[in-house]
């Protein structure tokens, strides 16, 4: 006999409130009833889950373990059951869209929003993760569609050309840089304000730098373009973003913006899928945001 969904969720309400009279309440059934729930569970392991005393039951280390496997197997199966759901309500398809943080700061909400409003059948997840992630998530069959900037060198995927991203250099208000537009190696005489290692602008820099032959002074490191821009306001140093995404920040932190001469800071966004033959609601997606840029 194989544990089933309610004796496992009585389970973890007993372990939570440490009384199998509170988990029975709570399930509205009577105390013998949960009882004889626990014993079937823990004769079907072959082991005690609870230590019964006086006060109520206090969980073993294998009720830990069984603790662990319950929690995985009872999310999963109310994702199943929201997923299922969408068709229940008409729904036709579902797409996992994965997404860097460039994209969502700048065109991709409208861009989904649009496609939701000429195919509300089709249900769109939207996750924002880093590039490198994203090419991973794909090639695990954990997305189906991703919006990258970077390496494209994988040949299981395909990558499509999607967007141009343009990099620019911000400066506090104050900073003594005059000119409107300036290189990459010029800036490297300043502290440097940048994203966590395992972005691609990240790894952009330390690229541009490298061949600059000179010393990046990467002072601070933090996780989003805003905490950027905080740092560069506090006059932290100076830093490369997405124009886009970081021009939410510029009017309100005071800051200055920056082209920059180098050709790398002009960046091709893609969209990323694997080289199999597309459901018909990805392909609805992938051709709905193609659609939408106009060079």
């Amino acid at each position: 006999m194989r544990p089933d969904l309610d004796s496992l969720a009585l389970f973890l309400s007993a372990l939570e409130s440490g009384s199998l009279s509170k988990a029975a309440e709570e399930h509205h059934m009577v105390l013998s009833a949960a009882s004889r729930r626990i014993r079937i569970l823990e004769t079907e392991f072959g082991v005690p889950l609870f230590q019964r005393t006086s006060k109520g039951v206090t969980v073993t280390g294998a009720g830990e373990s069984l603790a662990i496997h319950a929690r995985l197997i009872l999310r999963d199966v109310d994702r199943m059951r929201a997923d299922l759901s969408d068709y229940a309500q008409g729904a036709t398809g579902r797409v996992r869209l994965q997404a860097n943080a460039s994209a969502m700061g700048q065109f991709l909400p409208d861009d989904v929003a649009s496609f939701r409003r000429s195919y509300p059948e089709i249900r769109v997840d939207v996750e924002e993760h880093r590039s490198v992630w994203i090419v991973q998530a794909i090639r695990d069959r954990h997305a189906d569609v991703g919006v990258i900037t970077g390496d494209t060198a994988d040949t299981t995927l395909n990558f499509i050309p999607y967007r141009m991203d343009r990099l620019v250099a911000i400066v506090h208000r104050k900073h003594p840089y005059r000119s409107r537009e300036v290189s990459f190696a010029d800036l490297l005489d300043f502290d440097f304000v940048g994203l966590e290692n395992d972005s691609a602008i990240a790894r952009t820099i330390e690229d541009a730098a490298v061949a600059a032959r000179k010393v990046l002074r990467l002072r601070v490191k933090v996780k989003s373009f805003e905490a950027v821009c905080r740092m560069i306001e506090a006059g932290m140093g100076v830093g490369i973003l997405p124009e886009g995404a970081a021009a939410t920040y510029r009017k309100e932190m005071g800051l200055r913006f920056l082209n920059l001469s180098d050709a790398w800071a002009s960046r091709r966004m893609y969209l990323c899928t694997r080289q199999e033959t597309l459901t018909f609601p990805q392909r609805r997606l992938v051709d709905h945001l193609l659609s939408r840029y106009v060079p």
